[in-house]
């Protein structure tokens, strides 16, 4: 025969269970409701600069050039900030239904730092590189048009370095190495000899 305190025991553990069994089903349900809501995004403040021209250096894959566009775009006077407003104002038109060189959904720049005046490191998000197309032509001419956008905005700019996530990256999709630092005159004469 069982002790009586054996059987406090197991009715008292399976208690236990039942109620944890109805806490997990309400702890279930709790996170399936907080899944319906949005997720809030980051804010960022509304630039309060004057709207200035900027040449944008678009990518065209058909005829593998570099056309110099015109926008108009408010402009910030911290000099990163500028650089990063610039270069999400160029993945923006490569995100478009209609871009002349797509790049993948949610691709996007996270900050510009120019260290002096002559150098700038640009650090991408891992949706940029992870949804780029692979490809020699491709992944340069997303790399030329970013630097000659840099370089158009920064006239003193004489080198780039691009990183992903915040780290060090060996290539963009495989094929054009983005490890080091990038000589801005060597990609101006290369992205010339593209046309």
């Amino acid at each position: 025969m069982i002790s009586r305190k054996l059987q406090y025991v197991i009715a008292a553990l399976t208690v236990a269970i039942f109620v944890l069994c109805f806490y997990l089903v309400h702890l279930k349900r709790k996170a399936e409701s907080m899944g319906d809501e949005p997720v809030p995004q980051a804010m960022t403040a509304p630039i309060s600069g004057p709207a200035e021209e900027i040449t944008l250096y678009v990518a065209n894959d058909e005829d593998a050039s570099l056309l110099p566009v015109s926008v108009s775009s408010a402009m910030p006077l911290d000099p990163g900030e500028r650089g990063r407003i610039v270069i999400h104002t160029l993945i923006t038109r490569y995100l478009r239904n209609d871009s002349p060189h797509p790049l993948g959904a949610g691709a996007d720049v996270h900050d510009v730092y120019l260290l002096d005046p002559a150098s700038a490191v640009v650090n991408l998000n891992a949706a940029f590189a992870d949804s780029h197309r692979s490809g020699v032509e491709v992944e340069q001419l997303t790399v030329f048009s970013i630097v000659r956008t840099l370089k158009a905005q920064f006239p003193g700019l004489s080198r780039v370095r691009f990183l992903i996530e915040g780290k060090t990256r060996e290539t963009l999709a495989g094929h054009i190495d983005i490890s080091g630092w990038l000589d801005v005159a060597m990609v101006a004469d290369a992205s010339g000899e593209l046309k």
